[in-house]
């Protein structure tokens, strides 16, 4: 398949040095262009080799292989053992990841632990007099250095971390795809494809996350107990002994993650197989005017969704609240404890244990419930896959055996007749049946042959003959029998598959062009001329499924396929269905019985007219092969069922639609291919997110009450957190000056330091008897009486006592965690409410935009808005923003309170600023880019899954397995290559916010000791707050970044909220007058139709009288199924369209349509009941449900109207599922029918069927029947023919014989006997009509040729 590829450009990280790799300077030419310019696909660097998708697939495959056979080893010990997908991860990357551990390890358990006690030292030293200036300089060394060795060490652990998680999901999605190439019919049945593409765009990207703090974090907080045990003695447990306390919360707090991930990730596949049936087949939910229930159906299930969805953001808002209430709760109770048992603070001591805490909090309440969170989603995502992995895969049955001569290259070196085997077939008792189902498929079925003969499979519809291909293929399971195949086999499928690509690319289907056969394939399967139309040729770019092109050139691109493979036996499924007699006879004589003379030909077909030129004929019916062997032996025995034969041999009554590609439809492409070429690639926006994209994101909350009153909210949580803080440091420091200036106060002017702590109801040491303060080592147990008013009065002026600042510091606590969970709900919640309003205007938009969107617009690119980006917007975005929003705020407290400690700093705050400004300012652009590059490189990988899944059979039966992995491969190579750039230009731009951080750190630390100004309270308020800031700031300015980059999921769903409708939602058009239409008279007035500049409908002028029954012919191109597009207003036109006296331009498209009725030629069956797909509005009772399936014959087919029908309508023949469209015609009742080619692959028996229904139940009915056959033509009312858009006749078909013109030149294009019998067959319905044939009933006929037309 086609897919966008890249320039091929080497990436510099594979020869880069290690200081290059440590400050990751490699990808800094990449930043600077991208600074420059706007970067393309073209500029990415390529994937490193071991980041290449095919080598990561292979070994994880043969790891996951190897669980597979010890699991069957213990089955065999009649031991129960269960391969596990996490095994087969580890035993790949494994030791890799324990490196990583390692150095998670050294980074969090020594340099982090290290760098608070350089703190407490540097500090202490402020109010030691004793210590010199160069153990000052020495301590605030340490601070830095620690802080510098941090980030050298963490940002390559964590990017290695990263990488490594890549790594995981691109070995993971190769595995899956593979093993989608290898799933039972029974297993795809079990795996609609919204659950494949929910595990490749959420499953797997799972493995990006980082789980390793749930070991490291609670190792080192032990550590640091330890460490402030020595400090603070018993005290600390109060604080660290709370934090232990949340683990059991913590571990709740994981488990309902996980539960809540696995009841999302279940709405989510659900939704999205919902979201894949409705964009693949809008067309007909159009037609029938079924925008509302199905978008009834897409919001429940998006209303379960988002049930889920709350459920995990307010556990989200729960935790990040309680990390924010943690840094100040859990200093508080510690803080408190110690003074309550007769301790005094010390900045010292407060800002030693503050550093210690804000780590400790860190990674115990912050990152470990995010890391217990993702261990969690993790194991859904690793169960999820793991039972994907398990589902049965298509074997070969014991039963069964192929014969290969020789391997494909062999046969592709095969040049002469004589080098080629005998290819045979052999089936002795053959039953299959499908998974699931009761009766068989194939019932005892013995055949033999051999040679190079043409096969001929004939028979009713659901009689087995496609059932009998499949067991060929081995797609249908052969329960009982033997089957014996010798050759290598081709396959033509009966509903043709095309891809995105180039009709070339669609034929060779991954082989080497070779000039001869390739011009040779195309010459027999008529496909020639239908080249030359075009200007690009067999180079055309196709859309998804070939949306350009008619059903007959389908047929014979997908025939075209089949032929060009090496093989040696041909399967084809009746690929003559859609194409006129002329063609049909041409393909049938050129390429079955010409080029694959050499070859043995299977060939279902329901054209019997070539039976007698069959070497051998397989009648089936019900399952079973119920005659079998020549024409003329099957002629002598005279079964039966040869009467059906010899019927349809007579008549002849194939009049197939025009197959070559339609006039209007090569316009089309040839008017549009560059465009096509345009939109085959996602378009990419440019340029920053703009702020207008912020607005509408939080307007779309629809409250603008709520947005003032979050940032209210956050402002105030912001200054009651920063005053806390300080707070702290102003009570240190009153407590040092009370402490100084008390040692010269008279003892008579004391009050006993117990008053205080007696009203507190706690125990209390007296003072020692020399008023001193308490010797160091014994300050646990004593401390200085705080003094009384009339000490603060006399001596101090301001000291309150130690009970009035416990106090205030308890308020400020407890209004900090008050704010902070009402914040983080608020937030939660709100991003919540814009992302259900943001789903519900961008289906609204999808389900209101016109047909043309969806056939410019791969179904895997609008699945990526429905799937990844709105996965991204759902759970990824708000804890970004929120991070983003609550550390600029805690940055501008910090700069703040830093000033304020010492004004000298202002000068390196402001170079702070502005070199973060201007390093943000210089990634930030290319990291928008390659996000936005990133998400468009992903939607591929949906559009060759949904490709893949939807052309599985003809994939196997060409052994193309290999070419299509190696092309998801390099697919998933460029998306690995955006994102490793990614992960690396967000690693590059961390570890240079963390140099001018630790710079500022420097200045500041430095700053105190070269201006010798500040006390300890001070010192340590600004060191520990911009401690804090080089830890939290980087990756605050790292999360604005992500935040921008997600905003661009936002921006991509916007997009679709913008869609231009077919029409406009403001102004509803007036209602149809009641009972509209009564009658079912249609008008054309001077209507034309026009594809870019040409015209494909021109100024057309008939009238259809209430009642008639017309059919619709006319040569290639002629523009019969344009008038449907008319009809239903599917295209915009000129002119006027008007039915019982109504203009249609004057209704709403959906009174419109819902007034019609279609019988398509390819009808659309969705998963669900039955019940559902006959009457998606619930108006009828079962009884009248029952009725319809008797009418249609299908009653003994389903035993309940709840039976479920499978994707895309799987577990029914192509014959049932256009018999139930016919049921829904039925149902609907209304007085205007259009048939589109309905009975185009239809046997003639089942063909006589619909024809006869029609004929009962639409009597009073307005028909309009776009022709396929003649026989079913020439007893219409009238025959519209038209010709290049323009009506040449209309008329009886018995006139139009008479006046011998097209129709009778079409006539006799299908041979002298059928031309004769169709004659007979209009002269014979127009005296039943008329009554005679002489002139003045043909007169009496008001509504004559000449009458009618008005051009």
């Amino acid at each position: 398949m086609d897919f966008g590829g890249k320039k091929d450009v080497p990436n510099p990280r594979e020869g880069a040095s290690l200081l290059s790799r440590l400050f990751f300077l490699w990808i800094f030419p990449l930043l600077r262009q991208g600074s420059k310019n706007d970067l393309g696909i073209d500029d990415i660097y390529n994937a490193q080799k071991e980041d290449e998708s095919s080598e990561l697939g292979t070994r994880l495959g043969q790891a996951w292989d190897e669980q597979l056979v010890g699991s069957k080893a213990e089955a065999k010990n009649e031991v129960t053992k269960q391969p596990k997908f996490y095994k087969a991860l580890w035993s790949v990357f494994g030791a890799k990841y324990s490196l990583l551990c390692f150095g998670t390890l050294v980074d969090e358990c020594v340099i982090r632990v290290a760098q608070p006690i350089f703190l407490r030292m540097l500090i202490k030293s402020f109010s030691d007099h004793g210590v010199t200036s160069s153990q000052q300089l020495v301590y605030a060394s340490g601070v830095c250095f620690t802080s510098l060795a941090h980030a050298l060490l963490m940002h390559p652990v964590s990017f290695g971390i990263l990488h490594l998680g890549m790594k995981c999901r691109v070995a993971t999605s190769s595995l899956i795809y593979r093993k989608t190439l290898k799933l039972s019919k029974a297993a795809q049945e079990e795996t609609p494809i919204g659950q494949l593409i929910n595990l490749l765009s959420s499953d797997v990207n799972r493995f990006d996350f980082n789980v390793l703090f749930c070991v490291i974090g609670p190792l080192q907080t032990i550590i640091f107990t330890y460490i402030l045990w020595e400090e603070l003695g018993i005290s600390c447990l109060a604080g660290t002994g709370f934090v232990m306390i949340l683990m059991p919360m913590q571990w709740y707090i994981g488990k309902l993650s996980r539960v809540f991930r696995s009841s999302l990730a279940s709405k989510s596949d659900e939704r999205g197989r919902i979201m894949g049936e409705i964009i693949t087949a809008m067309r007909t939910i159009k037609i029938y005017a079924w925008e509302r229930p199905f978008a009834s159906l897409v919001k429940n299930i998006r209303k379960e969704e988002v049930q889920a969805l709350r459920k995990r953001a307010y556990l989200r808002s729960f935790y990040f609240s309680m990390f924010v209430t943690s840094s100040k709760l859990v200093p508080y109770m510690t803080f408190f404890l110690y003074v309550m048992l007769g301790n005094q603070l010390t900045a010292d001591k407060v800002f030693f244990a503050l550093t210690v805490f804000n780590v400790v909090i860190q990674n115990m309440v912050s990152v470990l419930p995010s890391a217990a969170a993702m261990i969690g989603e993790v194991t859904v995502a690793l169960n999820r896959i793991e039972q994907f992995l398990l589902l049965d895969e298509q074997k070969m049955a014991k039963n069964v055996e192929v014969r290969l001569m020789q391997s494909q290259k062999e046969l592709l070196k095969r040049t002469t007749v004589s080098s080629r085997i005998t290819p045979a077939i052999q089936m002795e008792n053959v039953s299959a049946h499908w998974n699931g189902s009761n009766s068989n498929s194939l019932d005892q079925v013995t055949t033999s042959f051999s040679g190079h003969k043409l096969i001929m499979v004939v028979g009713p519809i659901g009689g087995g003959k496609s059932s009998f291909l499949q067991a060929l293929l081995q797609e249908l399971p052969i329960s009982t029998g033997k089957c014996m195949i010798k050759g290598h086999i081709s396959y033509a499928t009966q509903e043709p598959w095309i891809f995105s690509g180039t009709l070339r690319q669609n034929i060779l289907f991954g082989l080497p062009y070779e000039e001869d056969k390739y011009q040779e394939v195309i010459s027999a399967c008529a496909l020639a001329n239908d080249f030359a139309q075009l200007p690009q040729g067999d180079e055309t770019q196709m859309g998804e499924k070939g949306g350009s092109l008619s059903g007959g050139q389908k047929a014979r691109l997908g025939l075209a396929r089949g032929l060009y493979q090496h093989a040696d036996i041909y399967l084809m499924d009746d690929p003559l269905s859609a194409v006129d007699a002329k063609v049909s006879r041409h393909i049938f004589d050129r390429c079955m019985k010409r080029y694959l003379v050499n070859n043995l030909r299977i060939l279902v077909t329901h054209q019997l007219q070539y039976l007698p030129q069959a070497d051998y004929i397989l009648v089936f019916e019900q399952g079973k092969l119920v005659a079998q062997g020549t024409y003329k032996q099957l002629e002598e025995r005279r079964i039966d069922f040869l009467k059906i034969i010899s019927n349809e041999t007579e008549e002849s009554k194939l009049f197939r639609r025009a197959s070559s590609i339609k006039i209007e439809q090569a316009e089309k492409v040839v008017e549009k291919d560059v465009e096509r070429r345009k939109t085959l690639v996602e378009t990419m926006e440019y340029g920053s997110i703009s702020l207008k994209t912020y607005w509408d994101y939080f307007r779309l909350g629809n409250s603008y009450v709520g947005m003032f009153s979050l940032l209210i909210a956050f402002i105030v949580s912001q200054l009651l957190y920063s005053f806390t803080d300080y707070w702290l440091s102003f009570w240190t420091s009153s407590e040092v000056s009370w402490s100084t200036s008390i040692k010269t106060t008279p003892e008579e002017d004391l009050q006993d330091a117990s008053s205080i702590f007696k009203n507190w109801g706690l125990p209390y040491k007296e003072k020692s008897a020399d008023n001193n303060l308490i010797p160091e080592e014994t300050m646990f147990t004593t401390t200085p009486a705080p003094p009384s008013r009339n000490i603060f009065s006399k001596f101090l002026d301001g000291y309150r006592g130690q009970e009035f600042y416990i106090w205030v510091y308890t308020c400020f606590v407890i209004s900090v965690a008050i704010a902070t969970h009402i914040k983080a709900a608020g937030f939660f919640t709100y991003c919540l409410r814009i992302s259900v309003n943001i789903h519900e205007k961008m289906f609204s938009g999808l389900i209101r935009a016109p047909v043309k969107f969806f056939d410019d617009n791969p179904s895997g690119r609008i699945m990526n808005r429905f799937s990844k980006d709105l996965s991204s917007m759902d759970e990824n975005l708000p804890a970004a923003f929120i991070d983003v929003i609550e550390i600029g705020l805690v940055m501008i407290g910090v700069i703040i309170i830093v000033v304020l400690s010492n004004f000298y700093v202002i000068v390196p705050s402001i170079m702070l600023i502005l070199s973060l400004g201007f390093i943000r300012k210089f990634y930030i652009k290319t990291a928008r880019d390659i996000k936005r590059l990133e998400a468009i490189t992903k939607s591929p990988l949906f559009t060759h899954l949904t490709a893949s899944v939807q052309g599985l059979s003809t994939i196997r039966a060409s052994k193309r397995q290999a070419i299509l992995i190696d092309q998801f491969d390099s697919i998933q190579d460029i998306h690995s290559a955006t994102w490793f750039l990614f992960i690396s230009s967000n690693r590059w731009f961390g570890i240079w916010l963390d140099m001018v951080s630790v710079l500022f750190l420097a200045s500041v630390t430095y700053g105190f000791l070269i201006f010798a100004g500040g006390n300890s309270g001070t010192v340590g308020l600004a060191v520990s707050s911009v401690l804090t800031l080089t830890g939290t700031f980087q990756w605050g300015m790292r999360q604005s970044a992500e935040t921008e980059n997600l905003m661009t999921s936002v921006e991509r769903t916007i997009e679709y909220t913008k869609i231009e409708p077919e029409e406009d939602p403001n102004e509803p058009p007036p209602p149809a007058p009641d009972n509209w239409p009564k009658g079912g008279q249609i008008e054309f007035k001077e209507l034309s139709l026009a594809y870019g500049t040409k015209k494909v409908l021109d100024n057309l002028n008939f009238v259809i009288k209430p009642g008639e029954k017309i059919g619709i012919v006319g040569r290639t191109g002629a523009g019969k199924s344009t008038i449907l597009n008319a009809l239903f207003r599917l295209s915009e036109t000129t002119g006027e369209v008007l039915i019982d006296g109504v203009e249609t331009s004057q209704l709403g498209l959906h009174e419109l349509r819902k007034n019609l009725s279609i019988i398509p030629q390819e009808p659309v069956l969705f998963s669900g009941s039955l019940r559902a797909n006959l009457d998606p509005f619930e108006r009828f009772s079962d009884d009248e449900l029952w009725d319809v399936l008797e009418e249609v014959d299908l009653r003994h087919v389903v035993h309940a109207l709840d039976w479920q029908v499978h994707d895309g309508g799987s577990n029914f023949s192509q014959g049932q599922r256009q018999l139930i469209s016919l049921g829904r015609a039925i149902l609907r009742r209304n007085k205007v029918i259009v048939m589109d080619e309905a009975t185009a692959n239809m046997d003639p028996q089942t063909d006589a069927f619909i024809q006869e229904t029609i004929k009962k139940k639409f009597g009073e009915c307005t028909v309009l029947m776009i022709a396929h056959r003649l026989h079913s033509v020439v007893e219409c009312d009238k025959v519209l023919v038209l010709e290049t858009g323009r009506l040449k006749e209309f008329d009886h078909a018995w006139k139009l014989y008479q006046n011998k013109g097209i129709f009778h030149s079409m006539s006799r294009s299908t041979g002298g006997a059928t031309h004769e019998q169709l004659m007979a067959a209009a002269k014979n319905a127009y005296l039943k009509k008329f009554g005679s044939l002489d002139q003045d009933s043909i007169a009496n006929d008001e509504n004559s040729d000449a009458a009618t037309l008005l051009t």
